[in-house]
């Protein structure tokens, strides 16, 4: 019976801690400052972003996945974008955004700037981490490779009182944005591919 009645004091207390992970999802956007960079007359850039993360390829989790909760007792529990929207589509979108805002042309048939997440992810119970690797190539309307790259971090994230998810709600979407602008306007040698 004492067993009993520890094992129920131990959920109470454990379960506020963490809060209710079910189902969860995270808000990430990036909204980019206008800074015009790009020569007047830059070629049109067309931008494919594909998710390349082994367990999206495999089926074993969705595009629209980006990380998990662990509840009270280290349960995992998917943790997605918003609405489910695919993150390789958000990336784009915002990409797509970011190049536009620096003067650039976003179009077909002249260089392609090619996106390849090879892993986002992150994993947290009170506190946490979020890791990246993305793959960066540019390419004349040849095929030529103009530049190649990539940005990668890992990056922790601390809980608040009620755990992890006020952390992730903090944080996830600070990292992205930070992520989009390492990518591009943040990237020197690409802008610098970009322009000539």
């Amino acid at each position: 019976m004492k067993m009993i009645k520890k094992l129920v004091i131990v959920a109470v207390t454990t379960i506020p801690m963490y809060g209710c992970v079910a189902g969860q999802s995270v808000a990430i956007s990036y909204d980019p400052e206008s800074l015009a960079v790009a020569p007047a007359d830059s070629t049109p850039i067309m931008v494919t972003v594909i998710d390349k993360r082994p367990f999206v390829v495999s089926g074993s989790k969705p595009p629209y996945f980006i990380g998990k909760y662990r509840a009270g007792f280290g349960n995992p529990w998917d943790v997605t974008t918003e609405e489910r929207t695919p993150l390789a589509d958000l990336m784009a979108a915002d990409i797509s955004e970011d190049l536009e805002a620096l003067g650039f042309s976003i179009a077909g048939g002249g260089r392609t700037l090619r996106i390849a997440i090879k892993d986002w992810n992150f994993d947290g119970w009170q506190n946490g981490h979020l890791w990246y690797d993305i793959a960066i190539g540019l390419s004349d309307a040849d095929g030529n490779e103009l530049y190649s790259g990539s940005v990668e971090d890992d990056v922790g994230i601390t809980g608040t009182l009620s755990g992890i998810k006020g952390g992730v709600e903090r944080d996830i979407p600070i990292i992205y944005r930070n992520a989009i602008r390492k990518i591009i306007r943040d990237n020197s040698e690409l802008i610098s591919a970009l322009s000539r």
